[in-house]
């Protein structure tokens, strides 16, 4: 299970990536500062299904895909979620 933190000015989200969308989503997260829209699929924390996010990329400052595996973090791990 992986998650994608969006980050604007001001605004921060979270959206859980459904099993196997992690490279559609990886090649979105490259438009980030175009004025272009995008079309992810994630998870709607509230229901559990699978639904259309629309992001306006030139309001997306920096993203992430967080892995939520279990496994320790290795020794040279950087960053808050390290």
């Amino acid at each position: 299970m992986a998650y994608l933190m969006l980050y604007g000015s001001g605004w921060t989200q979270r959206w859980q990536i459904p099993s196997g969308e992690e490279a559609t989503v990886l090649s979105e997260i490259a438009r980030i500062g175009r004025d272009e829209t995008g079309r992810l699929s994630v998870v709607d924390s509230q229901t559990g299904a699978t639904v259309t996010l629309m992001v306006a990329w030139a309001a997306v400052a920096t993203a992430v895909i967080v892995d939520s595996d279990s496994a320790p973090p290795h020794a040279g791990a950087t960053g808050q979620y390290a």
